[in-house]
């Protein structure tokens, strides 16, 4: 008898290391891995894609998670702007619309290149990791083989050659634009490493530990020169 009154006791003592085992899991702070940052990071600097960021580091929206990555609204529009500045600066008047198509072009080229990522090696006490990302890569004469070809068209059109300076120029960027948006990568792909630190960042309001690039803009460059064959 002795023994069945204390088998509820025990149970209850398990039950209730049970539940605080439960509780201390739950208010574990769980970090993405970095790998997985890398892919995501990938996704909505090259493909516009928030979606993978705002669920490994936990936004509220998408929104958030673009002014937090610094890619907040109207960066590509921005771009745009630039391109026509920089064309003025060469004597060339080019229109924003049609300096969009030409920024829009290289999106559309590079949703088609595929990403992955792998943790080479990872420290979280000492808060340092390596991970090593393979791309699939284009052509590394692909745009300029595309852009002569255009230039050849462009060449042998007299009218347009006779006519205005500005219609010559957008129809330049347009079937340039046209042009780099058929490309494709090759079945060929490259692999480079990308250092990554365990940094503090504050999301929705509260300080998380994430993985992030070292040198954000570092990656944001592999990312590019790798892909185009560099």
């Amino acid at each position: 008898m002795k023994q069945v009154r204390r088998t509820p006791a025990l149970l209850l003592a398990m039950l209730m290391l049970f539940s605080l085992t439960l509780t201390s899991c739950g208010k574990k702070e769980e970090i993405a891995d970095p790998d997985k940052v890398a892919v995501a990071i990938f996704d909505i600097v090259l493909k516009d894609d928030p979606s993978a960021i705002v669920e490994l580091f936990g936004y509220n929206d998408e929104a958030e998670a673009r002014k937090d990555m610094g890619i907040e609204g109207s960066v590509y529009d921005d771009l745009a702007e630039q391109m026509v500045d920089m064309f003025e600066s060469q004597g060339i008047t080019a229109t924003t619309e049609d300096a969009q198509t030409f920024v829009d072009a290289f999106l559309t080229m590079f949703k088609n290149v595929t990403f992955s990522a792998k943790t080479k090696s990872a420290d979280e006490k000492a808060g340092t990791a390596v991970v090593t990302c393979t791309i699939s890569t284009f052509d590394p004469n692909g745009i300029e083989n595309a852009m002569g070809q255009v230039m050849q068209e462009i060449m042998a059109d007299e009218d347009l050659l006779a006519g205005d300076e500005a219609e010559l120029y957008s129809a330049m960027l347009n079937k340039i634009s046209a042009a780099i948006a058929e490309l494709k990568p090759t079945d060929n792909t490259t692999d480079f490493d990308v250092d990554f630190v365990l940094e503090k960042h504050t999301i929705n309001g509260k300080d998380r530990q994430v993985w992030m690039p070292k040198d954000v803009n570092g990656f944001g460059a592999a990312i590019g020169s790798n892909a185009m064959g560099a």
